[in-house]
């Protein structure tokens, strides 16, 4: 679990401000463009983060608001990610404003070889699912801007999109998240989620304490009903259109390019260099043209950068 997933002061208030109200009650609409699927009559806009410069803002953006709660440590990159960001199957989910600017991020990383983030603290909790024939997935790296306006309606368009991507794209049947107890309440009655796994505090994040909370997706039939759920109340809309939104997030939807992830886990951080064996062999074997030396990459790699550059070797 290489970060906490919570949305730790989403807000300069409770988590559970006045607007809440207003999110529950108000029936959403969902205008599909281009760019991406808008929410709340176009307030805001919830795409992938698709490309390098999206990718970017989004880990920016959420080491700074990891960075204002105290549980990101100092870091001259400014960049918050993980080895699991570069599996070509995890999504990182951000919403834009009205202006176009980046409020919120999420990101979704499916079970894998080499695990999910939550192992790391709660690997007996996440087996136990495993082993009753889940398929699981995880929430990690949620926050929103904390001087963005309507914060709980932001993280209902992006909690839609990236649980929609989950049940639809592998069918899974479990979500887990790992959040602040202070935060456990509101998964809890709100969404639904129940506890899992006892407090326990977590290095990445400075040491803070954290829980793990899992949802069964399987019974999304029953979660679409419960109107009073945030964010599940914007579930509510036929099989149809249900549909045509998976398929504007699907083709939204972009793996990591080589030059990527040469950028953020090589150039611009030490993601790699940390990451362990195991997830240095398989994330090499999922990048098969270049398992011989993951970072002598195609012509057009090598047109980006200085014929002065020389790419590391894989130790």
């Amino acid at each position: 679990m290489p970060r906490l997933s919570n949305v730790e002061k989403v807000s300069s208030n409770s988590f559970e401000p006045a607007d809440n109200r207003s999110l529950t009650s108000e029936v959403p609409h969902i205008h599909e463009e281009e760019k991406g699927i808008q929410f709340f009559d176009g307030k805001f806009t919830v795409r992938s983060a698709n490309k390098s410069e999206l990718r970017e803002q989004a880990y920016k953006l959420l080491y700074e608001i990891y960075s204002q709660t105290g549980l990101a440590k100092s870091n001259s990159n400014g960049l918050w990610l993980s080895i699991y960001d570069a599996l070509p199957e995890t999504t990182t989910f951000i919403s834009e404003d009205e202006k176009g600017k980046i409020v919120g991020a999420l990101t979704l990383v499916f079970d894998s070889p080499i695990g999910l983030p939550a192992d790391e603290l709660y690997k007996n909790e996440v087996d136990k699912v495993r082993n009753a024939g889940g398929q699981i997935c995880e929430f990690i790296s949620l926050g929103t801007n904390h001087a963005a306006k309507s914060p709980l309606k932001i993280l209902a368009g992006l909690f839609y999109c990236a649980f929609l991507h989950a049940w639809q794209k592998k069918n899974s049947s479990d979500l887990t998240i790992t959040v602040h107890p202070r935060h456990e309440g509101f998964y809890c009655r709100k969404l639904s989620f129940e506890k899992i796994g006892l407090e326990r505090n977590y290095a990445k994040v400075n040491g803070a304490p954290a829980v793990l909370l899992n949802v069964s997706l399987k019974e999304k039939i029953r979660l679409r009903h419960k109107h009073r759920i945030f964010p599940f109340s914007i579930l509510n809309f036929s099989d149809q259109k249900e549909l045509e939104v998976y398929n504007r997030i699907e083709n939204m939807i972009c793996p990591m390019s080589d030059e990527e992830f040469f950028t953020f886990f090589i150039d611009k951080t030490d993601t790699w260099k940390k990451a362990s064996p195991q997830q240095k062999d398989f994330i090499k074997a999922v990048y098969p043209a270049h398992e011989a030396n993951h970072y002598e990459v195609s012509r057009a790699l090598a047109k980006a950068f200085s014929k002065k550059h020389r790419y590391p070797k894989i130790p």
